[in-house]
């Protein structure tokens, strides 16, 4: 990885890119929740109730996938453990 210190430029457009990218995946994620709501509103009558739950699962979505790029699961050691059966 490049020292950002020595002025790289692509060094600061990669870190650009990855907020821009989340961002990004943010606003669609609400965006379709709130196309499928409102369609589903339109096809079934029911005026405000799909749309504030596509909103709703848009947004809740896109906060999983700000927290799954923030904090990354943990790679897990496999140990074995002392009572196994294996030979």
């Amino acid at each position: 990885m490049a020292d950002p210190s020595k002025g790289d430029k692509n060094y600061v457009a990669k870190s650009i890119g990855r907020y821009i990218d989340l961002g990004l995946q943010f606003a669609i994620a609400i965006g379709l929740g709130v196309a499928l709501g409102w369609y589903l509103d339109g096809k079934l009558k029911s005026t405000p109730l799909f749309l504030v739950l596509g909103v709703l699962l848009g947004a809740t979505s896109g906060f999983l996938n700000i927290y799954r790029v923030v904090y990354p699961p943990k790679k897990r050691k496999r140990t074995k453990h002392p009572d196994s059966y294996e030979q």
